[in-house]
């Protein structure tokens, strides 16, 4: 298993516990695919498609997390302090109500644009080390989606970090 399925097994593992537990279903993976990323199914044959995107606070947080880029490293910490004490370079925040959210529609839009048969849900993957409350922004994450053509009659979800949250955006 490469690790980008392992990636997208762990978050359908997740997703599929918190997801079972709500609705009191038995949705199990059988398949890894590639679109859709997992195929699932319950006691009764019944099938459930997941498509599975990480998100991220700002660009590049996931390839630095996979340790591909060191722009969150200690010495990228000081050196952009030291730019920031110079004038040279503001100071970077990361706000749910930001660039948070800007970043979560972006991943989500890119995947409204694609089709991937019925039965399938999208699953974002929140990779941030901050335990953002999502339901404070699902309605401002919906205005910023193009949902007329929304492939995922299934729901679009959002599963923290730590996959203990689940939450609904559609």
């Amino acid at each position: 298993m490469n690790e980008k399925e392992k990636i997208e097994k762990s978050t359908a593992e997740g997703f599929l516990t918190l997801f079972n537990s709500h609705f009191g279903a038995t949705f199990s993976i059988y398949k890894l695919c590639d679109a859709p990323d997992v195929k699932c199914q319950n006691s009764e044959g019944e099938e459930l498609n997941l498509e599975v995107t990480l998100t991220e606070d700002r660009s590049k947080d996931i390839q630095a997390s996979l340790g591909r880029s060191n722009h969150r490293s200690v010495e990228a910490l000081e050196e952009h302090n030291k730019k920031v004490a110079e004038g040279k370079e503001q100071p970077l925040f990361s706000s749910l109500s930001g660039n948070v959210l800007e970043q979560a529609a972006s991943r989500i839009n890119e995947k409204l644009i694609k089709r991937y048969g019925s039965n399938t849900a999208l699953v974002v993957r929140d990779t941030s080390g901050v335990d953002w409350e999502w339901d404070s922004v699902i309605e401002d994450l919906k205005n910023k989606l193009n949902l007329e053509n929304n492939p995922f009659d299934k729901g679009i979800w959002i599963l923290n970090l730590a996959k203990t949250k689940l939450y609904q955006v559609t």
